[in-house]
């Protein structure tokens, strides 16, 4: 069996530019071999995060979410977890990721508070602008997601300003940024799998005093 591909679209669309981009990326990892799945999110609601860590970090994990865990957001979760490697992809919104895609990250705490669950899982980060504020989206991303462990592949990041620009199919270069973030995404995964990496002990465990029920921050 290929590795898994998964890619996550946070825009409120699910035919829109972002998407449509994001299948460009998908498409080139299988035809590296991968088999490929498009979550969108806006077909699995979920809360926001609560910030349970901050009251007690035993409260905020995979299987000790008090939000669930097995509300919508736990079927992503599923799916991020299972995957071998994950495209995340985000329209541009006011400057900044869409609130989907940062209610995503911080639910995604659970994955990393009591144990780095995606540590060494290669990503690709997209950002789809209707002018400006694509890199600021794409650093929204890629500074949490890497302290959860994920490794960015070669050329991973792609970015697309979409005033002005016709079709996907009609910007050559553009193609080619997904195809090769795509074919890297794959070989990066291939060359990581069943690679042993450290990590840390969560950081709560260095706090003092530590005293049942007490605020962590």
């Amino acid at each position: 069996m290929g590795l898994r591909v998964l890619g996550v679209n946070a825009s409120a669309r699910t035919d829109g530019f972002t998407a449509e981009l994001l299948d460009e990326v998908l498409e080139a990892a299988r035809r590296k071999g991968a088999s490929t799945e498009r979550l969108d999110l806006v077909k699995h609601p979920f809360p926001f995060c609560a910030g349970n860590y901050s009251v007690d970090p035993l409260a905020c994990g995979p299987d000790t979410c008090v939000q669930g865990p097995w509300d919508g957001f736990g079927k992503v979760a599923e799916k991020i977890l299972n995957a071998d490697a994950v495209v995340f992809a985000t329209p541009v919104y006011w400057f900044s990721a869409s609130a989907r895609m940062k209610a995503l990250l911080e639910r995604m705490t659970s994955l990393e508070n009591q144990g780095l669950l995606n540590l060494g899982k290669p990503m690709a980060l997209l950002a789809v602008a209707e002018e400006e504020g694509a890199s600021q989206a794409l650093s929204q991303m890629l500074l949490p997601l890497s302290y959860m462990g994920f490794v960015l592949a070669p050329l991973g990041l792609v970015y697309a300003h979409r005033r002005g620009n016709g079709r996907l199919a009609e910007n050559a270069e553009l193609l080619e940024d997904a195809r090769v973030a795509g074919e890297n995404l794959v070989l990066m995964a291939e060359r990581l799998q069943g690679a042993s990496f450290r990590e840390p002990l969560p950081s709560y465990q260095y706090r003092l005093p530590h005293l049942p029920g007490a605020a962590a921050d």
